[in-house]
């Protein structure tokens, strides 16, 4: 009876209580793996210009324990110029996450899109790195929308079978 005779200001404000009440706080970021490969640079025509470049993303989560999450991003470019091997690169770069206050519904959001949005630039700058410091040039790899991923997924999930927990992985 006392909800009915709430003001939408007053819900509005219960549900903002709500959110200010969510924390997400990052315990520690590391560096998991990381390889770097160029099979025979020596091979590479240098007349064909640069490489084509493919970039995959791939995404481990493990609960390890209560509002404690281990998430993994894997970033992995591969570089060929027609079919001979420039590069191969892949960083792996974890984050303990610590979360408090989210519902159920929110807790798959916050594990596949803010954490690995935390732990990209890490990836980025090590990749950018590695790849230099092996001879190549590498355009500046541009930020990933990982809302748009974790949507497109999901979409897929529900597709192919009703609502499922959010992937766990996350290839691009």
């Amino acid at each position: 009876m006392a909800d009915e005779n709430q003001t939408p200001e007053a819900a509005a404000q219960g549900g903002n209580q709500q959110q200010q009440n969510a924390q997400m706080v990052v315990q520690h970021v590391y560096l998991k793996d990381a390889s770097y490969e160029a099979p025979s640079p020596h091979e590479l025509e240098q007349s064909q210009g640069q490489p084509d470049i493919n970039l995959n993303l791939a995404q481990r989560t493990n609960q390890i324990g209560e509002g404690r999450w281990e998430v993994i991003l894997t970033v992995t470019v591969t570089a060929k110029q027609g079919d001979k091997t420039a590069f191969i690169c892949e960083v792996q770069y974890g984050g303990l996450f610590h979360f408090s206050g989210f519902s159920e519904e929110q807790l798959p959001y916050v594990v596949n899109v803010l954490c690995p949005n935390v732990l990209f630039p890490y990836n980025r700058t090590q990749v950018a790195n590695m790849v230099q410091a092996g001879g190549f040039y590498l355009p500046p790899i541009q930020p990933i929308n990982f809302e748009a991923v974790f949507r497109q997924r999901m979409a897929e999930a529900q597709a192919q079978g009703g609502e499922q927990a959010a992937p766990s992985e996350t290839p691009q």
